[in-house]
């Protein structure tokens, strides 16, 4: 797991599945050209993710 997996957001279950089928947090901000270590690009990744999950 990458260092960065540790600045995830709290997840629901429904958004925490989503980013596990990308491989984890940084793979799933990655696979949204997102870096993980940015605080902003971490907040619009949990936006996509909460929205991924409301479908």
């Amino acid at each position: 797991m990458p260092s960065t997996d540790g600045l995830q957001p709290p997840l629901q279950p429904a958004e925490r599945e989503i980013v596990k089928s990308y491989g984890g947090w940084s793979s799933f901000m990655h696979a949204y050209g997102l870096k993980p270590h940015d605080l902003d690009d971490i907040d619009t990744a949990h936006n996509i993710v909460k929205q991924m999950a409301a479908r």
